[in-house]
């Protein structure tokens, strides 16, 4: 069993709540909790706990972290954080989890439950790496305690993945870091997309998790009657099951934080390898994968 903490930003894009759900149900992820992070993080964490409750899962402890990026003052912040509701909380609504997020932080819990294990556990960040980047901070021995598995990047355009374009500055600090990576970005994840009759297969299943993703599915599609889901941060939890979904290759990753329209790329450069990046994924696999997994 893969022992993994999920870091998040839960709400807008609907492959976070599967990705969620894909490693609870797969059975082969034993996931340690769930934190948050980007603008409103405890709105987040209390969409985490409703689909966690949907999955009987309510022992998995959920913490809030950092709503605002590593550079941004605390009022522009609080001037973002007001005005940004995660477009997924109607959820939240017609819910009543029987779990709530714990009062602790985001960035203890994670040094906490690293530096207390045997070196065996993975962070898996599938949002902007805020959190993350705190942590080592905090606790730069995490680098030989941790290792990484992150969606984010890419390295097949000349332009910033949205992960890590909304913290540049953090995600330069975590490829900074030494500590081990898997980068899996828009290189593979791109090829990666639900077809409308494996969506409609999901919502057939009659348990709470799948009425629930495929209701956020359709939140997140708006007005779209087919909805199909790029599954961005599926990809990363996967390759934590089975590494063969991708291929991958050692690079020198750079991330840019001054040119204002490449801010947050992630960029191959010359030197010593400091991230596996994923260069191409057996898509059909992967997703016949991922949807068995959550209709049986």
């Amino acid at each position: 069993m893969q022992k993994i903490i999920l870091d998040t930003d839960i709400g807008d894009d609907i492959d976070d709540a599967l990705a969620l759900t894909f490693a609870i149900l797969s059975g082969k992820i034993e996931l340690l909790g769930v934190t948050t992070v980007f603008r409103n993080a405890q709105q987040r964490a209390e969409l985490a706990c409703c689909v966690l409750h949907a999955l009987g899962r309510t022992d998995i402890p959920v913490y809030a972290g950092i709503g605002k990026t590593i550079l941004q003052s605390i009022p522009d912040w609080e001037k973002v954080a007001a005005s940004h509701r995660p477009r997924q909380m109607e959820i939240l609504t017609k819910q009543q989890p029987s779990i709530q997020p714990q009062a602790g932080r985001a960035v203890d819990f994670i040094i906490d439950t690293v530096m207390s294990g045997d070196g065996d556990i993975t962070l898996v960040p599938i949002g902007p790496l805020t959190n993350i980047a705190a942590a080592f901070t905090v606790e730069p021995r995490l680098a030989q305690k941790a290792k990484i598995c992150m969606m984010g990047g890419a390295t097949d355009r000349v332009r910033p993945e949205w992960n890590a374009l909304c913290d540049p500055e953090a995600t330069r600090m975590v490829f900074g870091t030494g500590v081990p990576i898997t980068m899996v970005g828009l290189d593979v994840t791109t090829k990666c997309v639900l077809r409308d009759d494996q969506v409609k297969a999901i919502g057939a299943v009659d348990r709470p998790i799948n009425q629930i993703c495929f209701e956020l599915i359709h939140l997140w599609s708006g007005d779209n009657p087919e909805p199909r889901p790029t599954l961005h941060d599926p990809l990363a939890v996967a390759m934590l099951i089975d590494p063969d979904f991708c291929e991958k290759r050692d690079m020198c990753i750079e991330v840019e934080t001054r040119a204002d329209h490449l801010r947050g790329a992630t960029v191959p450069m010359s030197g010593d390898a400091n991230a596996s990046v994923c260069v191409s994924v057996d898509a059909d696999r992967f997703m016949d994968y991922f949807v068995k997994t959550l209709i049986t």
